[in-house]
Parts: C-alpha cells; sequence; structure tokens
C-alpha cells in the first residue's frame, strides 16, 4: 500500500556534457526506468568505479542501446558506463534490474560492488544471463545522497563486429520488491513468447515416446527407431533453447549441445528419410553423410576459436546445404514413385530447409558486420504474433511434425492390417497343418508304430504320412519344408497330397520321390523340401530313398543311404533304394533335424550323438529330451518296431 500511495514522477535531467543524473527527490515512483543517456569510455581503470572520479569528458551513450551504432563498432575488450541516482532521504531498499548486458560485467554503487556476471579478464568467459536483479545494500546507499553507478563490462572480441557490449535495453531502479515484481512480469512474458517452443517441445516429445514404444513392440520396422530419436533430438533442443531464456550460461555450451543434437537428429531423420523414400544408401545418403561430417568438422574448429565466428558461421552454413538438397532429392525420388509417405513429407522438409537456408544467410550476413539487415533478421524470426510468436522455422517445423506424426499414423495403420493378413494366413496355416497331420496312425499286423509331432511356432514344415499297403506292408514318409508361414504349408499340403496319391500307384520309395521332386519344382518357386520314404513289407524287408534327410536309426545305429538332393533342386534328381532286412523285435526310428539341431542356453547342439543314443526310445521320450534340451525347429519322430505275426505268437 506505501508504494500505491507514493505517487510521483521521475525528472530526468539529461544534459549534454553535464554529469547524468537521474533524480527521484521531487516524486515519488516505487520503480523507474533509466532512461537517458550514460557515461561511457573504453578501457580499463578500477578508480573509474569512485563516486568522486570526474567523468565529465566522457562520451555520452544511450542507456537503451549497445554501443556497436553509437561511434564504437569492432570495438572488443574493456569499457566502463557511469550514470547518478539522487533519492528521497526516507527511500525504501532498493535493487537495479538489468535486462541483458552482453558478456561478463560487475556493477559498483559508490565505489562498492554490489553485483556481477561471468568472470573478468584475465579469466574472462563469454557469461549470458537475463533479467537479473541486484540488491543495493544501504551501506552503498546513505540516506539523502547520490548513488554513483558504475559499470565494468568485459565484451567479447569474436562479437565486436556485429554485436556491442553494454546494455541493450534500459535497466530500472526502484524499491526491492517492485523490481522483483517486474522481474516476475517479464519472466512471464518471455514464457509467452517461448509458447511456440513449448508447444513443439511437447509435441515432439510425445512422438519421441510413442516412435520409441511402436519400436519396441515392432523391432523390425527400424524407422520407428529412427523417428523417435528425431523427435527426441528436437524436443531437446527446444528445452535448450528455452533454458537459456531463464538460465545463465557460457555462451559456447548450449551452442555446442545444440549441434551435436543437430548431428545425431540428422543422422537419423537420414535413415529415416532413406526408409520413407524406400531407397538403398546410394550416393545422395552419402552425400548427406559426408556433408554432417564436414559439418561437424566446422562446428568443432569453431569452438575452438580457430576462426572468427562470421567465418565460422559461413563455412558451417555451407557445409550443411548439401544435406539439405540430399534429403530433398531423396524424398522427391520416392514422391515420383508415387510413395504416400515421401509426397507426405517433401513440402514440409523443403519449407523447412528452405527457412534454414534464409536463416542461414541472414545470420551470415549479420554476423559478417551487416547489421542494417537487423529489422529483416528480427522479421523472419516473427512473421506472427498470434496466438503466439511465430517464425518461418517454427511454421515449417510445425508442418514437418504434422505430416512425420501422418507418416506414423499410417504407417502403423498399414503395419497393425499387415499383421492381421499375417495372423489369418497362419490360421489358415494351421488349419491346413490339422488336416494334413495324421489324427491317429493306421493299425498294421507286426508293427507298432508311433508319431509324435512338435511344431516350433504355430505353423511349422515337418510332415509325415504312414500307408498300409495290400501285402500288408506299411509306407512312410517322413520330411522338413524349407519356409515358415502359410507358403510352407500349401507345400506340406503339396507333397502330402502327391504321396498319398501315389501310394495308390506304386510303393517304390525312388519312384515317389522322384514324383514328387517333379511336383516340386513345377509349385515350389524357389524352395526345397528334405524328405525320406521307406517301405517295411510283411517280411520285414526295408527299402528306402532319401533326399537329402536324415539318416533312419535302427536299434539306434545309423541305418547308411545314398541320400540324393532335396526336393525341388533340380529336375535330373536322382533317388536310389536301399534295403535291408529287419531282424524280429528290431526298431526304426526316422527324425527331422528339429531333434539333432535341439540348442541349449550356451549355445551347444543336440547333435548327433545324443540323438543316436536315444534312438531306440518311444518317440515321445526322444521329443521330451529335444525340447528340455532346447527346441529351435520343428521336431517330428516316427518309431516303427517290427513284431511278425510268430514273434507274437511265441
Amino acid at each position: 500500500m506505501r508504494r500505491l500511495t507514493l505517487l510521483m514522477t521521475v525528472f530526468l535531467a539529461t544534459p549534454v556534457l553535464g554529469a547524468q543524473i537521474f533524480s527521484f527527490q521531487s516524486d515519488r515512483v516505487p520503480m523507474v526506468e533509466l532512461t537517458g543517456q550514460f557515461h561511457f569510455h573504453t578501457g580499463d581503470n578500477p578508480l573509474w568505479s569512485e563516486p568522486g572520479f570526474d567523468d565529465s569528458s566522457w562520451q555520452l551513450l544511450r542507456s537503451n542501446q549497445d554501443w556497436l551504432d553509437q561511434g564504437n563498432r569492432n570495438y572488443g575488450g574493456m569499457a566502463w558506463y557511469r550514470f547518478t541516482v539522487t533519492f528521497p532521504a526516507d527511500h525504501p531498499s532498493l535493487a537495479l534490474y538489468v535486462p541483458l548486458i552482453r558478456d561478463s560485467y560487475q556493477i559498483f554503487a559508490n565505489g562498492r560492488l554490489i553485483g556481477e556476471n561471468g568472470p573478468m579478464p584475465p579469466h574472462a568467459k563469454v557469461i549470458i544471463a537475463r533479467r537479473l536483479v541486484f540488491p543495493v545494500p544501504e551501506v552503498a546507499a546513505p540516506r539523502g545522497k547520490p548513488i554513483v553507478f558504475a559499470i565494468r563490462v568485459w565484451h567479447w572480441p569474436q562479437w565486436a563486429a556485429y554485436f556491442g557490449g553494454g546494455p541493450t535495453a534500459a535497466l530500472r531502479i526502484g524499491d526491492v520488491q517492485a523490481i522483483r515484481e517486474w522481474q516476475t512480469a517479464q519472466n512471464r512474458q518471455v514464457f509467452w513468447n517461448d509458447a511456440s517452443g513449448g508447444f513443439l517441445l511437447l509435441l515432439e516429445f510425445l512422438a519421441g515416446l510413442a516412435g520409441l514404444a511402436l519400436f519396441a513392440m515392432h523391432r523390425a520396422d527400424r524407422e520407428y527407431l529412427w523417428f523417435g530419436i528425431y523427435e527426441l533430438e528436437w524436443a531437446v533442443r527446444h528445452a535448450n533453447w528455452n533454458y537459456r531464456d531463464f538460465h545463465s550460461y557460457w555462451v559456447k555450451a548450449p551452442d555446442l549441445i545444440d549441434k551435436a543434437l543437430i548431428l545425431v537428429g540428422t543422422l537419423c531423420f537420414v535413415e529415416l528419410v532413406v526408409s520413407i523414400a524406400r531407397q538403398r544408401r546410394g550416393l545422395l545418403f552419402w552425400i548427406a553423410i559426408a556433408s554432417l561430417a564436414a559439418y561437424a568438422a566446422t562446428t568443432s574448429m569453431g569452438a575452438l576459436d580457430w576462426f572468427s565466428v562470421s567465418t565460422s558461421n559461413t563455412a558451417t552454413g555451407f557445409a550443411f546445404l548439401p544435406f539439405q538438397f540430399a534429403i530433398l532429392a531423396l524424398l522427391a525420388s520416392g514422391a515420383r514413385r508415387g510413395i504416400r509417405d515421401a509426397q507426405l513429407l517433401l513440402f514440409p522438409t523443403g519449407l523447412l530447409a528452405l527457412g534454414n537456408i534464409v536463416e542461414r544467410a541472414l545470420w551470415i550476413t549479420y554476423s559478417s558486420g551487416y547489421t542494417a539487415i537487423g529489422p529483416w533478421w528480427n522479421r523472419f524470426n516473427q512473421i506472427a504474433t498470434w496466438p503466439f510468436p511465430l517464425s518461418v522455422e517454427d511454421v515449417a517445423e510445425f508442418l514437418t511434425q504434422l505430416a512425420l506424426l501422418a507418416i506414423l499414423v499410417l504407417r502403423f495403420t498399414r503395419t497393425r492390417r499387415d499383421e492381421e493378413r499375417y495372423k489369418n494366413e497362419l490360421e489358415a496355416a494351421r488349419v491346413v497343418q490339422q488336416v494334413l497331420v495324421p489324427a491317429e496312425n493306421p493299425s498294421i499286423p507286426g508293427f507298432a508304430i508311433e508319431a509324435v509331432y512338435k511344431p516350433a511356432g504355430q505353423v511349422g514344415g515337418d510332415f509325415y504320412q504312414i500307408v498300409a499297403t495290400p501285402n500288408g506292408g506299411v509306407l512312410m514318409v517322413i520330411g522338413d519344408v524349407s519356409g515358415k508361414g502359410m507358403p510352407a504349408a500349401m507345400t506340406v499340403s503339396l507333397l502330402v497330397g502327391t504321396f498319398r496319391t501315389l501310394a495308390h500307384y506304386t510303393h517304390s520309395p525312388g519312384e515317389i520321390l522322384r514324383a514328387m521332386n517333379q511336383r516340386m519344382l513345377a509349385r515350389s518357386q524357389g524352395g526345397f523340401t528334405t524328405c525320406l520314404v521307406l517301405r517295411v513289407d510283411a517280411d520285414g524287408t526295408l527299402t528306402a530313398a532319401n533326399a537329402g534327410h536324415l539318416a533312419p536309426y535302427i536299434d539306434g545305429k545309423e541305418f547308411a543311404t545314398e541320400s540324393g538332393l532335396p526336393l525341388g533342386l533340380a529336375a535330373e534328381a536322382h533317388f536310389a533304394e536301399s534295403s535291408f532286412p529287419m531282424l524280429p523285435s528290431a526298431r526304426l526310428t526316422l527324425v527331422t533335424d528339429g531333434v539333432v539341431e535341439a540348442r541349449s542356453a550356451s549355445g551347444e547342439l543336440f547333435g548327433f550323438d545324443r540323438t543316436a543314443a536315444i534312438a531306440s526310445e518311444s518317440a515321445e521320450t526322444i521329443a521330451q529330451a529335444a525340447q528340455a534340451f532346447g527346441q529351435e525347429d520343428d521336431i517330428t519322430i516316427l518309431t516303427l518296431q517290427f513284431s511278425p505275426a510268430e514273434v507274437i505268437r511265441a
């Protein structure tokens, strides 16, 4: 209430040659803007902070503008400002508000240091801080006496061509609480000005998380990974920019962070564009990568101060140009081929690239000392004020985000549609396979037959059939089709159908394999099948023909057969027949490679030795042993024990 009732105006004396005095004596206000002129001098002398020093010969500079266009262009190094403020004897506790003074500085009140920002020479460092408040201690502000303020400034020589040192806007002084409230109000205004970046940050953060979540669910679709990292990179960049508006920082740190993020993001963007445009990593891809490497090199040299800021800006700008053109060329190529995703992304990416090129051109021109282009630069960075301040880059980036999100939704929709189709195909294959796998084994006098089928997935590539022959024997086939899913199931149906048809006309294993091979050549479309056909007659004579399949076991010992090529590889393939007399009670065992190739957690294979050791066991025992060891492929086991009638009677 006290501040509200202290109605007053400020009398500002601005003589051309006299001391610069800001007077609070005539009337009272809680806070006043120090608009007018400050005394200014280049160089450095500790005595210039003293209140009794005569600064009447110093240059007068406007208090709300840096020294660049006030006769001190291209000056970098130490300089001082001085001004005087008078207060009534009963003035409240005071504070000084500093919007922005570039580089490092110290503030003195009546010769006493009351605040500073950043280290000064000989260990000077470019520290940027905005909207700082420096309370004026009572010992430096005696009642009823004027206060002489002195500001000691160090300006980075690298900026001298296009940035001046010193205050960039008018300082304010007044009651501590009023100054704090003003600081809060200014921070809120800056926060509102950053609203476009905050909105994009939130959008990019959520999109990045969505991309990574989709990649976690679909590891084969790496475009989700590139999209997620790219979006999160942009989110972190916006957070980095917003951080600079509210915190003190070493000028090179956020710039290096930003450039490192650019490298990460653009690498992911290249991979994303290659995936979207369905391109191989050809010439355009490597041009983009080379451009990024050149950008990284010029950025590193600029950070080490190997050349001036304007030269660094020019070098990095030209280094980045090939990347932008390569990306647009990749998207244009995909768009011409009718790829919807590339068509969606081409325009916003082109607008973003054009905006980036224009921005870099303006910045290169400005940093080279042509500061008259400043209004164009400001206009480019604020083309609209509603619903919040927007730059050309903001608009282009927002459109790019919309395009990327649309692509993400479309790709997810396509993926779901493909998954549903695959699921339906898998279910159809499973139904087909259930029909083709015998529900029960035929009962044939003199033979005890057992069969076990354990697919590794919902649909396997193994098959078997058992058919009784008219002379009291048994005809068996076991095989393994290359591939999985519906194609494998259809091949199995083809082979099983062929086998069952042939069984009506011939019981010769070699002839059956030759006919199955011809059918495979006509329908397999490049696949192949290992297959073993055996006939065991009523007297125990075993006849077998092998098309690249594992040899059978008789009483735990491998029965050597002449193995031909797998089915479906060569029209002239020959399948020789081998014969062997089985003794009464002999056990025949047929397996697929899912038994031999079972693999333990340490990577050890089940192998042929273990298979031979348990080959005399029941089919179920063999299957359980292989599964317990570590099943990786379909497991099929057939066992046949020869038990002629005379043995049974005995």
